[in-house]
């Protein structure tokens, strides 16, 4: 469809560019924020272990489609790969999955989409599933900054809290 106002070369450059600028100002983020859950000891003690899963497992595949930037630069003038994967994940959308576009792809797509897949399936089972909430109301834009507290005296923070 998106033949009509750009061409699959362009769309490819556009993509790259894109994903390359957007996929690394989330590395950054996501690098940042991994490491303040892992090494600050407050965060550490009210964050659940599938919290920090999640979070490991966008870093992955992050880094995973950041992986693919440099192969996907060589093959801009002809982006059979591009058009072969669209397809591909198109079948899946509409439930007509064709395994035999992926012959001869490279594992780095190969393991970006099913990691993808992957974190569709882990959605609603973790944290993720809050961003529902953001999209249906404006008001999530504009609101002031949530503060949650756990309401159980946990021993180890109420130690940390008093210099423990």
């Amino acid at each position: 469809m998106y033949d009509l106002f750009i061409s699959a070369p362009q769309k490819q450059l556009l993509a790259i560019i894109a994903g390359g600028v957007a996929g690394l100002i989330c590395f950054v983020g996501l690098t940042l924020l991994l490491h303040r859950r892992i090494f600050d000891p407050r965060i550490r003690l009210t964050s659940h272990r599938t919290d920090l899963a999640i979070l490991v497992i966008l870093w992955v595949q992050l880094v995973i489609g950041l992986s693919t930037l440099p192969s996907s630069l060589h093959h801009v003038s002809e982006p059979t790969t591009m058009l072969r994967l669209a397809e591909y994940l198109q079948g899946i959308a509409t439930f007509r999955p064709d395994a035999a576009l992926l012959a001869d792809i490279s594992w780095p797509y190969l393991a970006h989409m099913l990691l993808g897949m992957t974190i569709f399936l882990l959605f609603p089972f973790s944290r993720l599933v809050h961003v529902w909430s953001g999209f249906a109301s404006l008001f999530y834009l504009v609101r002031a900054p949530q503060i949650v507290r756990s309401r159980r005296l946990d021993p180890a923070l109420e130690r940390l809290r008093r210099g423990g």
